[in-house]
């Protein structure tokens, strides 16, 4: 229709008002919400059998998750597995498969993906096992159709809490290296070697979805660079915080919680003097803990008297408030014939906390007159001399916690390859074969408990404490929590809300 004059003006007023009212109406794109975080070292793989580190475990059970997956006061909770049991002999684990769980491909999960993946972890495509505990699996079985049934060779009260091994889809067995297929609350929609992860919200998740839309993962393994992204802003999430530098944050919040690991100062019970109880009673008596947390880690440690750490509630056993005690150090080791004693503390190089502690406790047996000489070490050094091959008279290191109690407290038993301590005790060492092959749940709590009482009774090294991880985030992000392992749930974190 052909318009003239006024009528045309209007006409043409009209729908210009029509369209700037549309232009009004437009709704606004909401901005995704992004966290960026670091790592100081790059993921060992994509495929889930094939992850060491706990560095890379601690970004890729956000990806991954097993059968079972575990909760912040080192539980578990059904994951995968809607449901489990296991048999009155220990032999059978019998898993219920939730439904409706898809995996990252879009595909739906079912009970022969999970007989794929148990069969891919112990080794049984060909592979090696991504755990040593998976040797002991005598057959794994698809026992009904939302059923699989695990049957062990021997009882071994510790299987479940490998059970957090990944599950993955069957049809991407050929890709597990370059495809990170799981059913976590993330995907991995980026990855570029030793620069940078991205995690991408996974809208199908089948259970409560995370409040986040992102994750910006950037492989920074400079501590002072890593430090100064935070302060300009490039990160929101700094890991690892040096308690020492907690002045610098003062436009952060600084989250502090238990790690699950415990630093001791190891004493080989096999080099002379340190192969008296006395003697290394006098040198527990004469470490002041509280010194070594405040000095070393500004406070920021939770002491021990056992080598394993309270985040462990079920299992670990009370402190009874061991004192520092000059006089009766001096007596120990008067009587014990060592009252000029004088060794070396071999210590790893590369743990800045590590060698502060060592020299914190040189001063402090000065005051019973010992003299501890320090001697720094390259880590492969200290793994191949002093982990391996047992070649010290003291070291300070720390001991990464695990879910299970068995990973923690064998390294005390005398059959167990890497007892560097050279500590041998027959009784430690049923206590610790009885717990593994129990199903009397209440009685291994008992077994583990009074093998720690042994460990403290015996003096077998000055366990120091469970030094507090500090992590810094902008002042809007909440959520973050401490997990008794590698793990940073990024599930949890919101931002804003």
């Amino acid at each position: 229709m052909y318009l003239k004059g006024r009528n045309k003006k209007l006409v043409v007023l009209s729908l210009l008002g029509l369209a700037l009212l549309g232009c009004g109406k437009k709704e606004k794109v909401p901005e995704k919400k992004v966290v960026r975080t670091i790592t100081s070292m790059d993921i060992d793989s994509l495929n889930p059998y094939k992850l060491v580190s706990s560095g890379s475990e601690e970004i890729m059970m956000n990806v991954f998750e097993g059968l079972v997956m575990p909760t912040v006061d080192g539980g578990l909770y059904p994951a995968v597995a809607k449901e489990y049991n296991i048999s009155e002999d220990g032999l059978k684990y019998i898993f219920k498969i939730r439904d409706g769980i898809k995996f990252h491909n879009g595909n739906s999960l079912d009970v022969k993906d999970v007989e794929f993946s148990l069969r891919k972890m112990s080794g049984r495509e060909g592979d090696t096992p991504a755990q040593a505990m998976f040797s002991n699996i005598d057959d794994i079985k698809i026992t009904g159709e939302d059923e699989v049934t695990i049957t062990l060779k021997v009882p071994d009260s510790a299987f479940i809490y490998y059970m957090t091994e990944g599950i993955v889809p069957d049809e991407n067995r050929d890709s597990l290296d370059k495809e990170p297929i799981g059913t976590g609350p993330f995907k991995v929609s980026g990855y570029e070697r030793e620069q940078k992860i991205t995690l991408e919200k996974n809208n199908d998740y089948w259970g409560e979805k995370a409040k986040i839309d992102g994750v910006e993962i950037f492989v920074t393994p400079n501590a002072e660079t890593a430090f100064l992204k935070l302060l300009s802003g490039e990160i929101d999430i700094l890991p690892r915080v040096d308690a020492k530098r907690l002045n610098e944050l003062k436009n952060f919040k600084t989250i502090s919680g238990a790690q699950n690991t415990v630093q001791l100062f190891a004493l080989n019970n096999k080099f002379e003097p340190f192969s008296h109880k006395e003697v290394r009673e006098a040198i527990n008596l004469a470490v002041d803990k509280d010194g070594i947390i405040k000095n070393v880690m500004g406070g920021y440690g939770i002491k021990l008297e056992t080598n394993m750490s309270p985040v462990m509630k079920k299992f670990c056993i009370d402190n009874i408030g061991e004192k520092r005690d000059i006089e009766k150090a001096k007596e120990l080791l008067k009587n014990a014939g060592y009252e000029n004693l004088e060794f070396t503390v071999r210590v790893p190089s590369n743990y800045a906390m590590h060698v502060s502690t060592a020299q914190v406790i040189a001063e402090q047996l000065k005051d019973v007159g010992i003299t501890m000489n320090i001697e720094t070490v390259e880590w492969a050094t200290w793994l191949s001399e002093v982990y391996s091959g047992r070649k010290y008279e003291a070291t300070i290191v720390g001991l990464t916690g695990k879910l299970d109690p068995d990973s923690i407290l064998k390294r005390y038993a005398s059959n167990y390859p890497r007892n560097f301590f050279n500590y041998e005790n027959p009784k430690y060492d049923k206590l610790i074969a009885d717990a593994k092959i129990t199903s009397d749940e209440n009685k291994r709590i008992e077994y583990y408990k009074e093998a720690q009482r042994i460990l403290r009774d015996e003096n077998v090294a000055v366990f120091i404490m469970d030094p507090e991880l500090i992590t810094a985030v902008n002042k809007n992000i909440n959520g973050y929590v401490f997990y008794p392992l590698s793990f940073t749930n990024f599930a949890k974190i919101s931002i804003g809300d």
